[in-house]
């Protein structure tokens, strides 16, 4: 069902008026017809949240439980640099599937790649807007040998619709996992560096992110689970957790999987199970 044109007027005052505060009924829960214009892939509709049973506020599943990539996007511009995803059956964290990425080996600007090697996975869900609070849960498995010790690597990401480093990331760097963002801020940077614990290979994680979307420092504001345990409580970043943008600038939209610095030439792989987007902790934690 679509907003009456009440609730699209809020959303829009959400927006601009600085002293609004967000609305979880609005933004992307109770999206039907998001413009995906920019970088995110093609319009997608927002599924229907489960409204009864232990995952109440489920909104979308991406665990491979299909035997195909079905759950996420066809978006091959995510995958430079790196091999085709594989669903594979082992390792896996539940059910009979997983999701294997990977980087081969180094690559450069002769390569046709500017920036870094990617291999990523867009969930099929609609950009994330203003006044979005939202719970995304997933599960991750550094394959023996990923470069844990080297320079920024991101495995999730809530990408802005422009170029840029992205207000909110969970990465892999120097040794950790860390929630970083805001460098690529307009007109300037506000970066943050949260470390949340030591990267680990061989074994699987279970992340659960909880993110309010705002511009605003005052209302976004980010909190971490990992293996069940609260390793980041609420932290509102001056940046936001959204950059401000305009038409098919404005938003950001998720994405998962190894994106990292070019500097960095050692081969990686890592899996993905039980990825959740949902409305509360309960509809996406493992």
């Amino acid at each position: 069902m679509r907003r009456s044109r009440t609730a699209a007027r809020f959303a829009v005052l959400c927006v601009l008026v600085l002293s609004a505060s967000c609305d979880p009924g609005l933004g992307m829960a109770a999206q039907t017809a998001p413009d995906l214009s920019s970088g995110a892939g093609p319009d997608v509709s927002m599924p229907e949240a489960v409204s009864t049973g232990p995952r109440a506020g489920l909104i979308w599943t991406g665990d491979a439980e299909t035997g195909d990539l079905s759950q996420f996007r066809d978006a091959p511009w995510n995958n430079v640099g790196g091999t085709p995803p594989q669903v594979v059956t082992s390792p896996v964290r539940d059910g009979k599937y997983a999701i294997k990425l990977g980087i081969p080996g180094a690559t450069t600007p002769a390569d046709g790649i500017c920036c870094g090697s990617r291999d990523e996975l867009l969930p099929k869900v609609p950009d994330l807007e203003e006044c979005d609070d939202l719970y995304f849960g997933f599960s991750t498995y550094l394959a023996p040998g990923f470069p844990v010790a080297d320079v920024w690597q991101l495995i999730t990401q809530f990408k802005q619709n422009f170029d840029g480093p992205p207000p909110l990331g969970l990465y892999v760097e120097q040794g950790h996992y860390r929630i970083e963002g805001g460098d690529g801020l307009p007109p300037g940077p506000k970066p943050f560096i949260i470390p949340l614990s030591a990267a680990t290979t061989g074994r699987w994680e279970d992340w659960v992110l909880h993110v309010k979307f705002s511009t605003k420092p005052a209302i976004g504001f980010v909190e971490v689970w990992q293996n069940g345990v609260l390793v980041l409580p609420r932290y509102a970043p001056a940046s936001g957790t959204l950059y401000p943008g305009t038409g098919s600038e404005a938003g950001s939209y998720v994405k998962t999987g190894p994106y990292r610095d070019p500097a960095i030439t050692t081969p990686e792989t890592m899996y993905l199970d039980n990825w959740r987007i949902g409305t509360t902790y309960a509809s996406v934690a493992r």
